[in-house]
């Protein structure tokens, strides 16, 4: 279901996505949706957690490297399978749009800031502290990422011209403490 509505959400914008156009994407009835969604809102909190859940998946490969190496190290590990994440053309889009709403809609932009906070949690968690240098660092790069998938929209070559290698230096600069 979730799959569906991101579908449509991308295709026709939030306010065009019925939940007649998401059930019949989906495969169901309009009632079986509304059994786990009373409403499309409910639908893009199901978005907003889905997308926490697979920065989730990146904190915990980071928590798994920590054995072996430190803590810049292990996410500079990880900044190939983020990046591919961040420059996919339909994760930008959703992403665009989900945040279009939240600028619309408070409930919404309400979930987009709670999910915001946890996910910046658990980074200050990787590095014991919530210091506010530790939180500039963190917004920089969060910044850097949500940036990537601006420029996906805006240049759809960028893929071709992304060097992965830059970003690792670049997120190793900002995160390393001076």
């Amino acid at each position: 279901m979730l799959k569906a509505a991101a579908d449509c959400f991308r295709e026709n914008g939030f306010h065009r996505s019925s939940m007649s156009k998401i059930s019949a994407r989906a495969g169901m009835s309009s009632g079986h949706i509304y059994h786990y969604f009373a409403r499309k809102e409910d639908i893009v909190a199901g978005l907003v957690a889905q997308e926490e859940g697979e920065l989730a998946a990146v904190v915990n490969a980071v928590k798994d490297r920590l054995a072996v190496t430190d803590v810049v190290s292990a996410i500079v590990e990880e900044t190939s399978k983020t990046a591919e994440r961040y420059l996919a053309a339909g994760n930008a889009g959703l992403t665009m749009e989900i945040l279009a709403e939240a600028a619309r809609n408070e409930e919404i932009a309400k979930q987009v800031a709670r999910s915001d906070e946890d996910v910046r949690r658990s980074f200050y968690e990787l590095f014991g502290s919530d210091s506010p240098e530790m939180a500039s660092r963190c917004e920089i790069v969060a910044a850097l990422l949500d940036g990537l998938q601006a420029r996906v929209l805006r240049n759809p070559k960028v893929k071709d011209q992304f060097d992965v290698n830059i970003l690792k230096n670049v997120l190793r600069g900002i995160l390393t403490p001076c």
